[in-house]
């Protein structure tokens, strides 16, 4: 006999793993180089390779792990956690990106500040990232 609990488990077990088979489609979109086009005043080059990040920004790498939430609203999220850094300080930090073919937006906040609602340069809070796929 089927019980409301073992319902509420079904359902919770079928989003969990609908969720991780988004995130695991996002993983494989962004895999590779996306970099900036030099016209915003930003040399970016960011790098992901499985749930790993390596970005360069105006000549300073950054390596970090980072997870994907496809499904969160009102974007689509990532958590980054970075393992090296040119000061040696260790941080994560909170992202929204947006991903449309060979065109990735990624908008990252500062550590300590909360995840960016939209995708805009805030000064000493969040900064934009556009990119585009690299061959």
């Amino acid at each position: 006999m089927i019980t409301r609990r073992s319902l509420l488990t079904l359902a919770l077990i079928v989003s969990t793993f609908s969720v991780s088979q988004a995130d695991e489609a996002s993983v494989k979109a962004l895999k590779g180089k996306w970099a900036t086009d030099g016209n915003s005043g930003i040399n970016a080059e960011w790098t992901f390779n499985g749930d790993k990040l390596e970005a360069d920004i105006n000549g300073n790498v950054y390596k970090a792990d980072f997870k994907a939430d496809a499904a969160a609203k009102p974007h689509p999220s990532m958590d980054l956690t970075i393992t090296d850094s040119p000061d040696g300080n260790n941080r994560s930090g909170k992202a929204i990106y947006k991903l449309d073919g060979d065109k990735l937006v990624i908008c990252v906040s500062l550590p300590g500040q909360d995840r960016p609602k939209d995708f805009s340069t805030i000064d000493e809070v969040q900064y934009k990232f556009e990119l585009k796929k690299k061959n």
